[in-house]
């Protein structure tokens, strides 16, 4: 019975799915793509023919890249979206192609006013007149997902702007969403070789990102907290959300009046201030906050009329935990210091093995890379985004891919950099850099850092004497019973002991040092006797644990090296 049900789960989800099925088989087709219809089986037997006879004549002439985003263009909001967020996947894609595919522009017709409102007037439950003194009729943008809205508030006159779901939307894209699902694993069991990159994350990766783009109060909460974090920045403007008319399908926020950012140097601003302002931006988002916006392009970023910096468009965001962003300061500063072998292992670190990787020759090709586009080159002349899509293209030779989230932020600096040229032709993106890296690095051996770390380990000592004895009263019960046989060769019996009374000696270093280190930050404010002005203690202390530190590292050099 239970397969007869998962049966008939399975042909009302294809049966729901094949209209829509038979529309990406005639836009593949009429693209040049008719072998991946055969392949996958996407044709109707009967309208096969018909779908052949109305071919695009010239797609033959075209570039495949060009018939990529032409099909991909046609074929809706999803795959215009997915075709967005590959265009920064250049660790999974040709450069070519993801150069092509950030060209795919979501502007698509626009739905009725009569539509809008309508969407506008459920999500509020009431008539539009009851919160809008002014509602423009005709849209300001029109993208696939959404339509913006002037309008202008009656509770206090303020210019806002509306974004309005498409009515309907949400059943084309969770209908596209099971096909490309689909698509992913028929791309796997076809594809052997794309199984390093994952095809079914990738499509689950996505479905997480548009469902969270189709519930505007995720980008609401979002428009919040860079707005408490840029609370303190008077460069910087995060529009103001209204929550009190806001909902899933209707997201209401403070009109920002300027020009985007290309285009605001004829009114007189320094832009190449402005520029460094967009870099230590960015540099705030990704390396204090965690939290950066993940689709930053000259569309987003305007020079508002007082010359401050404003941003729109918050839907897609990246995170940063704090392992990635020590990982990411290390690459930074190795790049604009010019070490290759930094460069090298500080990505080999962050990425993910996806096969057999070869150190050495992953070492080589870095350096050569660097070589290429550093050799007799000032800071100034160098192409820092070449440089990184140069690595990233490098790293899919090796069996190494990039994550999401490295990338995302690599796009947003060769945004910054691109953006710099137009407007800041002088600005020298690895020097703005270098200071905010160096101060990251400084930071990771803070008297703080060095107390939270110290207190980790402490913590960490703690949880395993509680856990021990448990553990080891549960292994032993696991031997008595005979879940678990335990042989011993005596012959290596001596050398068992030996090896454990090392973990043990290392163990007790380790503990000590922790300690004394632990003390020296506490006492380091203790003014009861000093030596030259420091704490007489607290420097006793470090000097104690960098003793026992020193010990410890030359034991386990001489030991195991």
């Amino acid at each position: 019975m239970r397969t007869v049900v998962t049966n008939l789960r399975a042909a009302r989800t294809a049966i729901k799915d094949m209209g829509r099925l038979r529309q990406i088989a005639a836009v593949l087709i009429r693209h040049g793509f008719g072998q991946v219809v055969e392949a996958w089986n996407l044709q109707d037997k009967v309208i096969v023919g018909a779908l052949l006879e109305k071919r695009d004549p010239e797609a033959p002439r075209k570039g495949l890249n060009t018939r990529i985003v032409e099909a991909t263009q046609e074929l809706g909001p999803t795959f215009v979206k997915l075709g967005q967020i590959l265009s920064t996947r250049s660790d999974l894609i040709p450069q070519a192609l993801c150069d092509e595919l950030a060209t795919l522009q979501d502007s698509v017709a626009p739905i009725t006013f009569a539509e809008a409102k309508a969407v506008v007037e459920a999500a509020l439950k009431c008539p539009l007149e009851d919160v809008f003194s002014e509602f423009s009729e005709e849209p300001l943008a029109s993208a696939s997902i959404a339509q913006v809205h002037t309008a202008r508030l009656k509770s206090n006159g303020e210019e806002v702007v509306v974004k309005v779901q498409r009515p309907g939307i949400r059943q084309t894209i969770e209908s596209d969403l099971h096909i490309l699902h689909w698509v992913a694993r028929q791309i796997e069991v076809s594809i052997p070789e794309a199984q390093a990159f994952d095809p079914v994350a990738i499509a689950l990766e996505f479905e997480r990102a548009i469902s969270k783009e189709l519930d505007f109060t995720f980008e609401a909460n979002n428009l919040e907290r860079f707005d408490r974090n840029f609370a303190a920045w008077p460069s910087i403007h995060i529009p103001r959300v209204h929550r009190e008319c806001s909902s899933r399908t209707i997201l209401v926020m403070e009109r920002l009046r300027g020009k985007k950012i290309t285009e605001a140097a004829p009114l007189g601003f320094d832009m190449e201030a402005i520029a460094r302002e967009c870099v230590s931006m960015i540099f705030k988002m990704v390396f204090e906050d965690g939290f950066f916006h993940g689709d930053l392009h000259p569309g987003n970023l305007f020079v508002l009329e007082d010359g401050r910096i404003g941003l729109i468009d918050f839907g897609l965001v990246g995170r940063m935990t704090q392992v990635m962003k020590d990982a990411m300061a290390d690459l930074l500063l190795h790049l604009a210091t010019r070490n290759h072998a930094g460069v090298a292992r500080a990505l080999f670190e962050i990425a993910i093995r996806t096969g057999k990787v070869d150190y050495g020759r992953w070492e080589a090709e870095v350096s050569e890379l660097m070589d290429v586009h550093l050799a007799d080159a000032s800071l100034a002349e160098v192409d820092f985004g070449e440089i990184l899509r140069a690595l990233v293209e490098g790293a899919i030779r090796h069996n190494v891919r990039i994550p999401a989230d490295y990338t995302m932020f690599f796009k947003a600096i060769m945004t910054v950099e691109g953006i710099g040229k137009i407007v800041a032709p002088d600005l020298d993106l690895l020097s703005e850099c270098r200071p905010h890296v160096e101060r990251l690095i400084a930071a990771r051996y803070s008297p703080e850092r060095v107390l939270r770390a110290s207190v980790d380990t402490l913590q960490a000592f703690a949880r395993f004497a509680r856990q021990f004895p448990v553990s080891a009263h549960e292994f032993l019960r696991s031997i008595e019973d005979g879940r678990i046989n335990v042989g011993l060769d005596f012959g290596q019996l001596e050398k068992l002991e030996r090896a454990r009374d090392r973990r043990l000696n290392r163990a007790v270093l380790a503990g000590l040092t922790a300690a004394f280190l632990f003390c020296g930050v506490l006492l380091r404010h203790d003014a009861r006797w000093t030596v030259f002005g420091v704490p007489g203690l607290s420097l006793l202390a470090f000097i104690v644990g960098g003793y026992l530190s020193f010990r410890l590292f030359w034991r386990i050099r001489k030991e195991d090296w």
